[in-house]
């Protein structure tokens, strides 16, 4: 199956050794793809009467004046930020402060406060999870430390971006 850019680089004179004789076998195989090929190369034919013109001088810093000057309304009509306190930044700041105290919270809540009477506990054996074993586990212990270290420098790059805003006047 000939691929237009197969055709193209045929076309081009960039295909090379075997993968220039299999394209010619497909095309003498299946003659109605060198219709194909025919109006690639009267595109290049096309392409190569045009006459290119050099572009004035100074033309790049035109457009990038031009550019510049339809900005300009943009940013003058760009709301200002008020002065004072980051909403985005304390908003993180109370979600990691939260994050830190619901576990100290709940503790008191996880722990049964009565205990079952014998004759609602079954005599069969009930698959148990040794939550002691998973709670001091390293792995717990170094994905929380991961897991806090990344949002607290998530939470400098908030401020240090905030910050750096307010210095440059945007």
């Amino acid at each position: 199956m000939l691929t237009d850019d197969l055709l193209w680089d045929y076309a081009d004179g960039f295909l090379e050794g075997d993968d220039k004789m299999r394209v010619d076998a497909y095309l003498r195989q299946y003659p109605e793809q060198q219709a194909r090929l025919d109006a690639i190369l009267r595109e290049k034919r096309a392409f190569s009467a045009l006459t290119l013109e050099k572009p004035n001088a100074g033309f790049a810093q035109q457009v990038m004046a031009a550019w510049a000057a339809e900005q300009a309304p943009a940013k003058a009509i760009a709301p200002v930020k008020p002065k004072g306190r980051d909403w985005i930044l304390w908003g993180i700041a109370a979600a990691f402060g939260l994050m830190m105290l619901v576990p100290l919270w709940m503790a008191p809540a996880a722990a049964p406060a009565f205990q079952i009477p014998e004759e609602y506990i079954p005599q069969v054996q009930v698959p148990t999870f040794d939550w002691a074993g998973f709670l001091s586990s390293a792995w717990l212990r170094n994905t929380v430390l991961l897991t806090m270290a990344f949002m607290g420098l998530k939470l400098l790059d908030k401020y240090l971006q905030v910050r750096n805003l307010r210095l440059s006047g945007h």
